[in-house]
């Protein structure tokens, strides 16, 4: 919502001008200008999530990581909890990783700092 509420006023002005309204002027403003606000949402939550997922598997689950990470608690085996640890870090990570991916290739026409470095580079 706040990437939404964070588009450029001229910039939908330049819309109007030009005859965008309704769903033209979502398309092709509010989208495009919402998108990395979007991005910088999904990867927030998707920490966020991962964080409920382990609490909700420790809580009270018979499979799984979180299962698993307190399995090893109680039967006293450090390897399988430094394992689990491991494994929630990747998959973690990994996650994270492919959002950046996606949303590097759908912001690709954005113009940023790491793309001036790029240019730099050529």
């Amino acid at each position: 919502m706040s990437g939404i509420q964070g588009v450029d006023r001229r910039l939908l002005e330049v819309g109007w001008v030009h005859g965008y309204q309704g769903w033209r002027l979502i398309r092709h403003f509010f989208l495009p200008a919402a998108l990395p606000s979007f991005f910088v949402g999904l990867r927030s939550g998707l920490g966020l999530g991962w964080m409920f997922v382990v609490a909700a598997e420790i809580m009270g689950a018979s499979k799984g990581l979180g299962f698993l990470l307190t399995d090893g608690q109680t039967t006293g085996r450090p390897a399988i909890i430094i394992a689990s640890i491991l494994l929630f870090a990747l998959l973690g990570k990994l996650t994270d990783y492919l959002l950046e991916l996606a949303g590097r290739r759908i912001l690709r026409w954005q113009d940023s700092y790491e793309s001036l470095e790029r240019r730099k580079a050529l």
